[in-house]
């Protein structure tokens, strides 16, 4: 008697586990073999679709069979042709690779013309059985009844998410520390200006040197930042994200709200740079945020710039104490008395004036047309003074050379 493997399958985990349908493949195989003159040496088993053409990577019971119906040059018996597959692209291929299969309920002697019609027979049942159980379905569902997980109870739907979830993580932890090496060296290499390489550079390292990636394909950067941080590794992002950096800059802006663009990367001691156009945008951002909540920065229409933050304060004390003085305002400010600061504050204090449509006070008795002609009178007596040091200068000049 010639040696034979026996390969059955089904479709659901049902039937796999009554052992119907199993049990009659086999008891139709014993038969043919018996009938035949074969002798069953093994079996192997699927509880698996039949649809696909990748089988043999869904089905191990398959790819253990074929491969020891190879090794030992003994054929494959199956039941019906659909139990081996019920697509005509695989059974196909079996053929065009000279695979020796026997069908039990075609006998021994079938040629390849009648597998392939029966192939695509099988193929087309399946196509029906498929649509068939998706209109049964959609019916059912429009009466209301419940099928797959919606069947159990919220904890049991609960607890099958976590335990899915930790397994896509333990699966996920277990592909980054097989390519730890890999990802370590890509992140110690040298990035622009002295600055930490960039997860997207990192990635073209790997790429360059011909590392495929855990799924076979190409690194990129979303990838390995994803993955850094599930080896421990603590590598800063190439820019902050948005909330980071409009956090960071707001803390540093209320500490010290006239700071430039600059100031704010140096005061942050980012690892990557943060940019100054970005910065100067953030701080323009938060300057107009306070802009807002003051109603006498919208009535008199300051610009924003490095003198907002004192603006909003110089308009909240006049807007208290409008009798003050410059010298009362410098003080309530905490800044040191200079000329600079003190014509800078009266220009604010007339802006609130002018806006709020109040008269300014008189300071010392003077009213702001007299300090205006003062002013005026003043400008013209240094131009007369200039004026007139230059003529002496110009007439000495001319009496050394005669």
């Amino acid at each position: 008697m010639k040696d034979a493997i026996g390969y059955l399958r089904v479709s659901t985990r049902e039937q796999g586990r009554s052992g119907l349908g199993l049990a009659a493949q086999r008891h139709e195989i014993e038969a043919f073999a018996a009938r035949e003159g074969f002798a069953v040496r093994s079996w192997h088993q699927d509880v698996q679709t039949g649809a696909g053409a990748d089988a043999l990577l869904l089905r191990p019971g398959l790819a253990a069979s074929l491969k020891q119906a190879k090794s030992a040059k003994c054929p494959l018996i199956v039941s019906r042709l659909d139990r081996l597959s019920r697509n005509v692209h695989f059974i196909s291929g079996l053929m065009e690779h000279k695979v020796h299969f026997i069908v039990a309920a075609f006998g021994r002697d079938c040629d390849h013309f009648v597998l392939h019609i029966y192939a695509s027979l099988a193929e087309q049942e399946r196509r029906m059985i498929s649509e068939r159980i998706k209109a049964a379905k959609s019916e059912a569902k429009r009466k209301g009844q419940k099928f797959g997980m919606q069947l159990r109870s919220k904890e049991a739907r609960r607890r099958t998410i976590l335990l899915a979830n930790a397994a896509c993580a333990k699966a996920a932890m277990e592909r980054a520390e097989a390519y730890r090496l890999h990802i370590e060296w890509a992140l110690r290499q040298p990035g622009l200006n002295g600055r930490p390489i960039s997860f997207h550079s990192a990635a073209e390292s790997l790429n360059k040197r011909n590392i495929e990636s855990p799924m076979g394909g190409r690194w990129a950067g979303s990838q390995l930042q994803r993955m850094a941080p599930r080896l421990g590794l603590d590598h800063p992002k190439a820019m902050l994200a948005n909330e980071v950096a409009e956090a960071r800059v707001q803390a540093a802006w209320n500490q010290c709200p006239d700071m430039t663009g600059k100031q704010v990367i140096k005061t942050l001691g980012l690892k990557h740079l943060l940019g100054v156009q970005r910065a100067w945008q953030l701080l323009k951002k938060c300057r107009g945020a306070a802009a807002k909540r003051s109603p006498m920065y919208k009535k008199v229409g300051w610009r924003l710039d490095l003198w907002t933050a004192d603006r909003i304060r110089v308009s909240g004390i006049w807007k208290r104490h409008p009798e003050y003085t410059v010298k009362q305002v410098l003080n309530t400010l905490g800044y040191e008395y200079s000329e600079r600061r003190r014509r800078w504050v009266r220009r604010v204090l007339d802006d609130c004036c002018r806006a709020s449509g109040t008269p300014r006070p008189v300071v010392n008795g003077w009213t702001p047309a007299r300090r205006k002609r003062q002013s005026e009178l003043i400008r013209r007596i240094r131009w007369w003074e200039r004026s007139r040091d230059a003529r002496k200068a110009k007439n000495g000049s001319r009496s050394i050379r005669r």
